[in-house]
């Protein structure tokens, strides 16, 4: 899981339209990241409750729709008394970020394989196009002293490719501090559900009992933090 999100990161990082294959390896590795760590969040509360997991059968059931697990984990954060703060609240981009994430994860990631087969539908949309709409969105809401532009305007300029080019490098940065600032409030349920059931655990066996789970499994999210400056200077994942 943490290897998922930190080879995305970095690669989103330096990916750019010359070279498409780092954007798909980074939006695959991210959405099997966002999968896992809500498939974990949804097994451990699973765990609390009735003291067995999801079986093979129902995780499998679960599929791979990033956006729906989203909101399957949402009502935890009341049970588990975790405060849902007016930052988590996800904006526009935001949802359609998790919307973008969800379609690559159940079809969107084989675009390219489809493409040179020859059967893409008439309504397909190359998800680099969309990512690139995402960007431009996020450069004008997010970089500072972002000028206003108007997406593929100017396709045909000679000029189009440099000013995307800039664009692109601009707001990556800022896309990948919404994608760790996302995460922010999934980490602090995977806190909360953990102590839980060590509690639990403390209750059944005694305090010398050993874990049921393995303990600590926030650790490996020890790189998300919901301020965006420390997220910009971070030399853990870039």
């Amino acid at each position: 899981m943490q290897g998922c999100f930190k080879s995305s990161l970095a690669g989103l990082r330096e990916a750019d339209s010359a070279l498409p294959g780092r954007f798909y390896a980074a939006f695959f590795n991210y959405a099997i990241g966002l999968e896992r760590l809500l498939k974990i969040i949804l097994l451990l509360d699973k765990w609390h409750h009735e003291r067995k997991f999801l079986t093979d059968d129902e995780l499998r059931a679960k599929g791979h729709n990033v956006q729906k697990l989203y909101n399957d984990a949402r009502p935890l954060f009341a049970r588990y008394t975790v405060k849902w703060n007016p930052t988590y609240e996800p904006d526009k981009i935001r949802s359609d970020l998790l919307s973008f994430l969800a379609n690559f994860a159940n079809g969107n990631r084989y675009y390219n394989l489809t493409a040179l087969a020859g059967a893409l539908p008439c309504h397909a949309v190359d998800p680099i196009q969309t990512w690139e709409e995402l960007l431009y969105r996020v450069y004008e809401q997010d970089v500072p002293n972002a000028e206003p532009i108007t997406l593929r305007e100017n396709a045909e300029d000679p000029d189009f490719d440099w000013t995307h080019d800039v664009v692109v490098a601009a707001a990556s940065p800022y896309m990948c501090c919404r994608l760790v600032q996302l995460l922010a409030p999934l980490q602090r349920l995977l806190i909360a559900i953990n102590r839980s059931v060590k509690e639990d655990d403390f209750k059944l066996g005694g305090e010398a009992t050993d874990p049921s789970i393995p303990p600590n499994m926030e650790e490996f999210l020890d790189f998300v933090c919901e301020d965006k400056a420390v997220i910009l200077q971070s030399q853990d994942w870039p």
